[in-house]
């Protein structure tokens, strides 16, 4: 009995290029902020909202501030040893960032066309900060 083999090129789809540096701002109510965080110095008389930025610089590094754009003034928010996970299905990358207390940011970004448009996010600062819920304008992402 005779086999026969065929050497047919395997065809793969290119995948798009996961996504590992970005960052989610969320703009925050000013007199939340400011009833939560008096001590921050962040001006009083405008009307702008502070922006909670999370930055993901690599897949072992990121940084989470309040930027008060009236004024340019930037409050660093300490997050411990932070723990990150990222989790890749073509074209989605799932992110969750977690410090020792609190999941700092648990993010789904879809990938299309070399950009990233956020799905879903979500953050824990804002209660570790004190700062009341409510309802905020959906968060950014910018890469």
């Amino acid at each position: 009995m005779s086999t026969v083999h065929t050497n047919q090129p395997s065809q793969t789809k290119a995948t798009t290029p996961a996504l590992r540096a970005c960052t989610i701002s969320w703009p925050i109510a000013r007199n939340a902020v400011l009833k939560a965080q008096p001590d921050l110095g962040f001006s009083t008389t405008s009307a702008k909202p502070i922006e909670l930025r999370i930055s993901i610089e690599s897949e072992s590094k990121a940084r989470a501030e309040l930027h008060d754009p009236a004024s340019g003034k930037t409050h660093t928010i300490e997050l411990g040893a932070p723990r990150m996970t990222f989790v890749d299905a073509d074209p989605f990358t799932h992110i969750e960032l977690a410090d020792a207390q609190i999941l700092v940011l648990s993010a789904t970004i879809k990938r299309e066309h070399n950009q990233g448009r956020l799905i879903y996010a979500r953050s824990g600062l804002l209660t570790q900060l004190d700062i009341t819920g409510g309802r905020y304008p959906a968060p950014t992402l910018s890469s």
